[in-house]
């Protein structure tokens, strides 16, 4: 799932503001689109998969230079879709 559509950056947990931050990226693309996410580490990334599967996405963690990565892949009958 390497290859995305739309990059952000979320860099610490900030109750509810980092979970906004990705809805907002998955309102930017398209149904089965990918977002790349580079976040501020291991506990971020890891509240960002929950956050994503919670709303019925795919969700693939990497590392790229030494930076914490989640490829969201959005989909369409996601609970929670407006």
């Amino acid at each position: 799932m390497s290859e995305f559509t739309k990059a952000i950056n979320i860099d610490k947990i900030a109750c509810p503001f980092h979970v906004f931050a990705l809805k907002k990226g998955l309102e930017e693309i398209g149904d089965d689109e990918v977002l790349k996410v580079t976040t501020g580490g291991i506990s971020v990334s890891n509240e960002l998969a929950a956050a994503c599967h919670s709303l019925g996405h795919e969700v693939e963690a990497a590392e790229e230079s030494g930076k914490a990565l989640l490829f969201v892949r959005k989909k369409a009958d996601s609970p929670g879709k407006e």
